[in-house]
Formats: C-alpha cells, structure tokens, sequence
C-alpha cells in the first residue's frame, strides 16, 4: 500500500531519531567482521589451477571453509589447468584485472615474486598462525630476502605409479624400490603387448626430469644454470625418448595438454607412470583398477625432485587484509586435512600429514614410497624466468618425443633459445 509523502518522511525522522538513541547498542556493533551484513561482504577473486571436476570440487570446500570462519568474505573460485592458467595469470596481472588469490608454484615464484602481495607483516601480527607447521624446505621456496610471498598447501617427491591389474594379467613382477632402469626397461618390454604399454610421458619436463637425474644427466644445476648440453644429459634424454621410439610408451598426441599422460593411464593400458602424491586424487575418482606405488627406478644413481604448489595474494588486491584472512584459511589445518582426505595434496603442513597417509591407506606402497623418496629427493631447481624457459624446452624435446629428430641434433638449438632469455 502507498503512503503519503508526509506520513513517510515523519517515520523516517523517527527511525532516525530512534537508531541515534540506540548508538551504543548492540546493532551498532558494525566493525566486527563477523556481524558484516550483505553490503559490507567482499569477493574475492581466486584464479586457481584445476585439472578435473573431482579436483574443482575440493576447492570449493576450501573455499567455503573460509565464509564459515569470516561470513563477509566470499571466494570465487575461477580454474584452469596449468597450460591455460600460466598464459592467463600474466595477461591478467598486466592489464590490471589481477585476482585477489592466485596459486603459485615454486617453479614459478621467483618470476612472480613483485606481484604477490608481502604476507610478513599479516604473518606477525597473527597470534594463531603456526609457521614452524610447514616443511622447512617448500615454505623457503616462496620466501625471499626474508619476506613470505605464498603460504604452501602441498608438497612431496616425484614417484612411480603403477597399474597392478596390467602386471597381474601378463604375471609380471611389480617394481619396488630396488628395482633399476634396466628392469624398468625389461617390464616396459613385457607390458607392451596387446595394444598396451609399459609407461607413458607427458610434454612437461616435471614429469621427466627425475628420470634425467637418474640417468646420470642434468639440465639446471643448484645455481639455477641451465646446460641441457652435456653428453650424460643427452644421453638420458634420448633414453627416454626411446621409450616412445621403442614402442614401449605411446606417441604424445596432444603437446599441450600436460595432463595427457594421466588421461593414457587412467583408460588402464599404462603400465607406469611418474608423478607426485598430489594426483592421488586421480586414482581414487577416475582409475577402475588397482594402483600400486614405488620409487622411481634408479640409473647411474637413486634420486627424484621434490617441489610444491601454495596460495598467494596479490599485490594489487583492494582488499589486503581479507586477503591474508582467506589464504590463513585455504592454507591452515582443516583446509590441509581436506586436501589430504581426499588425495589431493600431501600437506605441507607436518601437523596434519597423518590425515594424508590414514586417508590413502588402501593405496599400495604409497605412504613408504614417498618417505623413502623424500630421504634421497632433491629440490626442483629451477632458472630465473623459469616460464618461458620451460616452455622452450617442451617444445624442443617434443620433436626429439615425435621421433622427428635426435636429442643430440636438438639440444643445442634450446640452450641458444634458454640463454637468449636468460642473458
């Protein structure tokens, strides 16, 4: 019903006067964040990197962890996978349209170090946070010249899955971890019958370069200097390559999508296959057969890379302090314990590792092939502008993978493009 003008303004001036009588109330208790009605909430923007609908929905549970600990913060999950998401986040980020939240790894840290937004200060003044939680060695990975730039969820060693239906039905004898390159070779040769194969690679040279070390070879040493010229190197390079070449692993159709070789093993004709403790996930929503887990076999020597993925906020975000709220969530304990739970990520947070390995119990081998990696793993090292120069080396190593050129007739055109960026 209508109501005149006059009748409307004398109840607004009672309200008024009402709600000034009432000013140490309750109601006006508007600077607790918990209280914030509609108007006050504030979105934040997470730009994520995603590689499945299983996964995508784990986010969101973290995402909603941080409304039910501050109700006027609301995160908006935006994911990609990782090709599509390190094309994204620079665009983003130089046309002004940065995320609030953004995820961030260690390869890539360095490179992006001046536009996340400093955590120390935020990190002081907290009286719950507990930094000596995370693994030393992965929360140094985002810090620099003192200052924390990221606060990392996961972390953990590259090792070796393995289909264990497929050994069961040609009755070969699973790995474990003595088992040396040339056993490897020996059962790849044994499971590549009947349109199946013994392993499978993958265009991004995280999913190879433990085998590199193994072999003997090195492509950036600890000082972050690229050489991918070495004749160690180059041999292992062709080794591997020779594993598509030899029929024992299957030609790499799709260079960009970095998730392919799980797609292969998923469909349950791969024998084995590289990654780390974080696709677990992978097994437990898309694998209808039974996983077993093992050290990377060893060649000239026993060695894999450790490294690790966090959260950051950026540095032009509006909303700075929500910000770090969000991220002492998405990276706290209960956050942790839900990635674990479903095997998402090792958490890289010791207090809560446990949920990870009660949570993957029925997985075969895997709580002991990733304590015994991580005795012998080294860090990933990694070269300034690590991006572009990653990017260089996919592309060169994926005519040597196309069976199109030699490592040797290759290598020497990717360290001219590498020290071209890097010089």
């Amino acid at each position: 019903m209508k109501r005149k003008r006059a009748l409307s303004l004398a109840l607004a001036g009672l309200m008024a006067f009402s709600l000034a009588a009432c000013g140490s109330g309750k109601e006006n208790n508007g600077d607790t964040g918990n209280d914030a009605g509609a108007d006050d909430v504030v979105e934040l923007r997470w730009l994520n990197k995603c590689e499945s609908d299983a996964e995508a929905e784990i986010w969101q549970q973290l995402a909603d962890l941080v409304t039910e600990k501050y109700p006027n913060i609301k995160v908006t999950i935006e994911n990609t996978d990782w090709t599509s998401y390190w094309s994204k986040l620079p665009v983003e980020l130089a046309s002004g349209n940065a995320p609030d939240l953004l995820y961030m790894h260690f390869s890539r840290a360095s490179d992006y170090k001046d536009s996340m937004l400093p955590l120390k200060t935020y990190i002081d003044e907290d009286s719950e946070i507990n930094m000596d939680d995370f693994y030393e060695g992965i929360l140094e990975c985002f810090t620099f010249d003192d200052e924390v730039y990221s606060l990392p969820y996961d972390f953990g060693p590259y090792i070796m899955y393995y289909n264990k239906d497929l050994f069961d039905q040609y009755g070969v004898e699973y790995p474990d971890s003595e088992t040396d390159w040339d056993e490897f070779i020996s059962i790849c040769q044994q499971l590549s019958v009947d349109g199946n194969y013994g392993t499978v690679l993958c265009s991004s040279c995280d999913y190879y370069m433990p085998q590199v070390l193994s072999l003997g070879g090195e492509i950036i040493n600890e000082d972050g200097i690229f050489d991918i010229t070495g004749d160690k190197t180059v041999s292992a390079l062709q080794q591997i390559a020779d594993l598509i070449n030899d029929g024992y692993a299957p030609r790499i159709t799709d260079t960009a999508n970095t998730v392919w070789n799980w797609e292969q093993f998923e469909a349950g004709n791969i024998g084995m296959l590289i990654d780390g403790p974080w696709t677990v996930t992978n097994v437990t929503n898309y694998c209808d057969f039974n996983v077993g887990y093992t050290t990377i076999p060893a060649g000239t020597q026993k060695v894999t890379t450790i490294n690790g993925s966090a959260i950051a906020g950026s540095k032009e975000t509006e909303h700075p302090e929500e910000v770090y709220k969000a991220l002492s969530v998405l990276t706290g304990p209960e956050a942790q314990q839900i990635l674990a739970e479903n095997g998402r990520a090792l958490p890289s947070r010791e207090s809560v590792r446990s949920y990870y390995y009660e949570a993957m119990s029925e997985q075969d081998g895997l709580q002991e092939a990733i304590e015994e990696s991580l005795e012998f793993g080294i860090p990933y090292h990694v070269t300034t502008n690590f991006s572009e120069v990653s990017t260089i080396l996919n592309s060169g190593m994926d005519v040597v993978f196309a069976g199109e050129a030699t490592a040797e007739e290759t290598v020497q055109d990717i360290q001219d493009q590498v020290d071209a960026i890097l010089q």
